[in-house]
């Protein structure tokens, strides 16, 4: 059997060579059936998503289930670096590969020694709530939850957001959970980050890294599962773009004068706030107000005066940018003509007998492809409309002016809510 030269090593902290500790913790990653990357030591290629299948004790070897295949010229003898997560505690562990088992299943011995790893691979740039970039998970198919909040800063590995809704996805209830909802291995099979700069919608699959609550805000990290290569270089063009805007404020403050005078104040404050606010303030009002007039609303309702009124009444709200259809399919050929732009908040009649009825609103998103969300407004002129399985269709008031409770329902959206 080939040896792990010593040198080869990267992890940090002391590392654990007991082979009892070792295969308690491969049976721990396969008993909570744990995914986690392996890649190929001392290379930079994209790691391999895998999962412990069996372990073969006697023969000191780990069949890994993995979600893409193998390189069929990888002789066996190859040293791959495995990183997992158990408990509070993350590990690297290097283990040799030693042939395919059957399609997707591979041969691995069980690693020598494991050692505790913090290291952060992968840059991490911070996004504010303004720039309104937005996180949607489920934890599950029905019944299962929903987890919702703005994004909080992305990586090439993983994102971190803060919790602002959990809802229980068979009946949309909302729950208020505490930390130990947020379990570390949870999987998110369903990941998407919506308005990412020139990305308007990134889909992914994660687990759950850490959880940490500040002053009553959870905010959580998730683990990317597989990436394709396209989308990693989504990711990473998204992440070029703010390592180009992190530079370019460096350089700007750098160069700044470091008179703090009245003067010298008044001329560098002059970012899109700014002129909004007369204080020069950062105001959420201004911002909101400012989000709504850059927000497209295609409004999806049969032409007569009850739809010129309620064009009117979004216009005074701030939402400049309303344009209507007569039907839903209408709406549906209009988006599939302009694959490349991100969809615009519809917003539909719920008539009890004309409709649309949901299975309408399905065929509308599938139409779409997996590639593109679309948030549906769904108004009902007289009592309510049954909550959908789906965040992103919400029921909602006629909106009128004489009761503004149905615009805090259409910010959130239109993803203004920080």
């Amino acid at each position: 059997m080939n040896q792990i030269k010593p040198g080869g090593w990267s992890g940090r902290g002391t590392p654990v060579e007991d082979p009892a500790q070792i295969r308690q913790a491969m049976q721990d990653l396969f008993q909570q059936e744990i995914e986690f990357p392996i890649k190929v030591e001392g290379t930079h290629t994209l790691p391999y998503t895998a999962r412990v299948q069996h372990i073969d004790v006697p023969k000191a070897m780990l069949h890994l289930k993995l979600i893409r295949p193998l390189p069929h010229e990888l002789a066996p003898g190859a040293v791959f670096e495995m990183i997992f997560s158990l408990g509070d505690q993350r590990f690297e562990a290097p283990t040799i590969f030693h042939g395919r088992e059957s399609y997707l299943l591979y041969r691995f011995t069980i690693p020598a020694r494991m050692a505790p790893s913090d290291r952060r691979r992968h840059k991490r740039y911070p996004f504010r709530p303004r720039e309104k970039a937005y996180v949607i998970a489920q934890d599950g198919g029905i019944p299962g939850h929903g987890l919702s909040g703005p994004l909080v800063n992305l990586s090439l590995g993983g994102l971190a957001f803060r919790v602002d809704r959990v809802m229980r996805l068979d009946d949309h209830m909302r729950v208020t959970p505490g930390l130990g909802f947020f379990e570390r291995g949870k999987s998110f099979p369903l990941l998407k980050i919506r308005d990412l700069p020139n990305l308007p919608v990134f889909d992914a699959r994660g687990v759950l890294a850490n959880a940490c609550e500040r002053d009553g805000e959870f905010i959580i990290g998730v683990q990317f599962g597989e990436l394709k290569d396209s989308e990693l270089q989504e990711i990473q063009a998204v992440l070029t773009i703010r390592d180009l805007m992190q530079r370019a404020s460096s350089v700007t403050l750098g160069d700044s004068p470091k008179d703090t005078g009245p003067r010298s104040s008044a001329v560098e404050n002059k970012g899109p706030a700014a002129r909004l606010s007369p204080a020069g303030l950062e105001t959420p009002d201004a911002l909101r107000r400012l989000g709504r007039r850059c927000t497209r609303l295609l409004l999806a309702m049969p032409p007569g005066p009850d739809r010129e009124a309620l064009r009117q009444t979004l216009c005074a709200a701030g939402f400049l940018r309303t344009e209507a259809v007569d039907t839903p399919a209408q709406a549906l050929a209009e988006f599939q003509a302009d694959k490349h732009s991100a969809c615009p908040l519809l917003m539909l009649e719920a008539r009890p007998q004309e409709g649309p009825t949901r299975a309408d609103i399905q065929a509308l998103l599938e139409g779409l492809g997996q590639a593109r969300e679309l948030p549906v407004a769904l108004i009902v002129r007289e009592g309510e409309v049954p909550a959908t399985e789906d965040p992103l269709i919400r029921p909602m008031p006629w909106p009128s002016a004489e009761t503004p409770n149905w615009l805090p329902l259409l910010d959130e959206l239109a993803g203004l809510v920080d």
